[in-house]
Formats: C-alpha cells, sequence, structure tokens
C-alpha cells in the first residue's frame, strides 16, 4: 500500500510527552521512518513510572497514552549523558530529514546536538524545536506542560463557570495537542521548503504562543472594548439558551444552542415550554437567562438525553448527546466509519485506539501499527540502518549506552 510519503524520510525523534510525540506519530502515519530515541534510565515520562505496579508487571509498558501518540515508531534507546550516545545520535542525524525534541532550551546544547551543529553533519536537516514558551524571554527557561501553556495562554482564564467561588478549571493538557499539530504543520512545509532551496533549516515553536489564538476572541474584546472577558461557562455571550443540561438518569445530559429567536421557538415547541413573555426575543431571554435555565432543566427531568437530542435535531436545532467514553466508542455515526483501529501491542493486548481523522483516498494514512518497547528496535536501527556489527551493539549494552529494561 503506497503512503503520503513517496520515499521514505526519516525522522529522529528525542521528544517526550505529548506534543513533540504527536509530531512524529503523524508523521509516521504518513510514512515517515520515525526512530524514537530514549534514555534506559530518563525514558519518555508518558510512559509512567516504576512505582505503579509490580516491575514483572512492566508498567512503563502499560501507558494508554504512550501507546496511541507513539504509534508506528521504531524505539531505541541512547544515554546522552555519553559521549558515545551522542555519537550514534550524530550517525542517525546524517542520514535524516527531520529531528523532533520538545526540551527546555539549551538542553539540546549541552549534549551536543544543537541545531548548529548537527546541520554542519546534514544541512538538509529539518530540525523542529517546540520549548514551553520559547528561547527568549524571562520565562524562557521554565518547565512547561499542557496545562500550564493553557493558564499563560489565557485558556484557564476563560475555562469556568460564572456562578460558582471556584472560577477557573483546567481541561485536559490543551496546549499539547496543539503543539503537536502546529509541530506537524511546521516540519511538513519545512520540508516543502527544502525542496526549493536544497536546505533545510532550524524550526522554533513555542508552545504557549501555538495555543494564542484559542482566545482570539478575548483578545479582539480587550483591544476594541478595553473590555477583560471573564469565564461564562457553558454560556454564549450574546444568545441564549446555550449550554449543556441535564436530563432524567444520573449520566443523561444534553448540549443545545439557539442563536436567533427561530432556533428558540424550535426549542420551545420540542419541550413543551412555549409562550413565556420573559423568553420571546433573544436579548429578553439573556435578561432572563438564570430562569430560562431553569426552566429547560425541569421541562427535561423526565425525558433521556438520546431522545431529547433526536427530537431536537428533526426540529432543526443543532443538539447532541453528552456521551461518556463507552458512548463514543459504541457510537454508530463514528463505528460506521472504521474510526476507532484495532491495535495488538506486546503486553498490553489488542485495544481500539483513535484512528487517522484525514482520509486520503490514494494515500492511506497507516494507523495500526504499535507503539514500540522500550528499546524494543535498538538492533534492527543500529544493525540494518547505522550498519554496526552485532559485536559492537552487544559492547553498547554490556556498558548501558543502550538497552531494554528501564534502570532504577
Amino acid at each position: 500500500m503506497s503512503t503520503m510519503v513517496e520515499r521514505k524520510l526519516r525522522v529522529v525523534d528525542l521528544a517526550m510527552g505529548w506534543a513533540g510525540p504527536l509530531v512524529g506519530q503523524m508523521l509516521a502515519e504518513m510514512g515517515f521512518e520515525v526512530v524514537k530515541i530514549e534514555d534506559t534510565l530518563r525514558f519518555d515520562w508518558w510512559r509512567g513510572s516504576l512505582s505503579l505496579a509490580d516491575r514483572d508487571l512492566r508498567p512503563i509498558e502499560r501507558s494508554a497514552v504512550f501507546n496511541s501518540a507513539n504509534r508506528g515508531k521504531l524505539g531505541t534507546t541512547l544515554d546522552l549523558s555519553s559521549p558515545r550516545g551522542v555519537e550514534l545520535v550524530k550517525r542517525l542525524v546524517a542520514d535524516a530529514d527531520v529531528v523532533v525534541e520538545n526540551y527546555s532550551p539549551g538542553v539540546m546544547k549541552r549534549f551536543g546536538l544543537s541545531y548548529d551543529v548537527l546541520s554542519a553533519i546534514n544541512p538538509r536537516l529539518v530540525m523542529v524545536s517546540m520549548p514551553s514558551f520559547g528561547s527568549e524571554g524571562p520565562e524562557c527557561e521554565a518547565r512547561g506542560y499542557g496545562n500550564t501553556i493553557e493558564a499563560m495562554c489565557g485558556v484557564t482564564g476563560l475555562t469556568g463557570y460564572h456562578d460558582t467561588e471556584q472560577r477557573y478549571t483546567l481541561s485536559n493538557a490543551l496546549g499539547d495537542p496543539i503543539g503537536g499539530l502546529n509541530g506537524t504543520f511546521a516540519v511538513l512545509v519545512a520540508l516543502r521548503e527544502r525542496e526549493r532551496t536544497g536546505r533545510g533549516q532550524w524550526v522554533e515553536l513555542a508552545q504557549v504562543e501555538a495555543a494564542v489564538p484559542l482566545v482570539a476572541d478575548a483578545l479582539m474584546e480587550y483591544q476594541l472594548n478595553n473590555r477583560i472577558p471573564h469565564p461564562i461557562g457553558n454560556r454564549h455571550p450574546s444568545h441564549a439558551p446555550h449550554g449543556v443540561y441535564q436530563c432524567a438518569g444520573e449520566h443523561g445530559w444534553v448540549a443545545f444552542s439557539a442563536p436567533g429567536d427561530d432556533r428558540w421557538r424550535a426549542i420551545a415547541r420540542v419541550l413543551g415550554i412555549e409562550g413565556d413573555a420573559r423568553f420571546a426575543t433573544e436579548s429578553a431571554r439573556k435578561r432572563n437567562e438564570d430562569a430560562l435555565d431553569a426552566k429547560i432543566t425541569e421541562a427535561l427531568r423526565d425525558k433521556t438525553a438520546d431522545e431529547i437530542a433526536a427530537a431536537l435535531i428533526a426540529a432543526g436545532v443543532a443538539a447532541a448527546p453528552v456521551y461518556s467514553a463507552p458512548e463514543v466508542m459504541s457510537d454508530p455515526q463514528i463505528q460506521a466509519r472504521d474510526f476507532f483501529v484495532p491495535i495488538d501491542r506486546a503486553i498490553v493486548g489488542t485495544h481500539l485506539y483513535p484512528g487517522a481523522v484525514a482520509k486520503f483516498s490514494s494515500t492511506p494514512l497507516v494507523t495500526d501499527r504499535p507503539a514500540p518497547l522500550l528499546g524494543e528496535h535498538n538492533r534492527v536501527v543500529f544493525r540494518d540502518i547505522l550498519g554496526m556489527r552485532d559485536a559492537e551493539i552487544d559492547a553498547l549494552e554490556a556498558q548501558g549506552i543502550i538497552g531494554n529494561e528501564p534502570r532504577e
């Protein structure tokens, strides 16, 4: 089966967590050969900790998030505190097309693997660095994660309910996938530019800056009207109703929105709450939003989420039941598109993983290859890619420079 990448392009993936590894995962789906490098002491922290379970249970191989974000890669280990380990990275880079890393600024330079060093070895190299806050400025050395990036870019400042003392709340590390998607786009653009110039380049992507556009409306509100937007929960700045409402059953919830009076009249007919003058116009509904939400909640008390969502959709209203994880996986629409892909991985067995969102008719993405075990492909990488003899690889193992078991 042909893939999007007609010839093998190689990626050296030094990233950890979610944002950087997501770049490597998406490139692997396109047909890139992605070599993920970890250390047996400081392995990818998304694998979890050895303390999570008895060591015989291989706890670092059971992380669902790691196993999802690293699918399709060749897994190898190298001790980058060792000159020999650094030398082998350079040998891999010499014939690579892309390097992806998301360390704090300065870490790659301390390893002796800065872009200046690597581009001297391979002038066609595209290197993408993904620090949390960039390589300049007062926060550049700060360590960041998806949730801290959310806070710094303004997302957390808009995430919360309007009527509680706990004003702000975190989402689910939204900064990470946004950074990963932007990183993938950057790689593809840099490779396209390389076709024109014949040379690679260094791409720096500050993850916090990648997430700032998520709050573009709040930034414009401040610039144009000198107003600082505050959290409004599930409500909308200008129209009502707009929210997530509880239905029959502890876990029954439905989401819907009514921009404009026509949509409201359709909702009122379905719920049987027509004729209340307080809700006749959009401005009136916003003025009386607490009373409106209370009336809607009362009308939904004996209706199931699926029932009311179907009725609202039939009436031309944008509505959906709020699904739990099992309901997402069993949803007929999702199943009809074969979105979830069964993948068999050592240690954990066969599970369903999210597949590719984009479907290419001629060059489909490859989504069914598992994430590597720690050091699983050491011999494949060092023997088949670098041409090393088995005795040399044995020596690396004996010296602790590579391995497939975590060090304490």
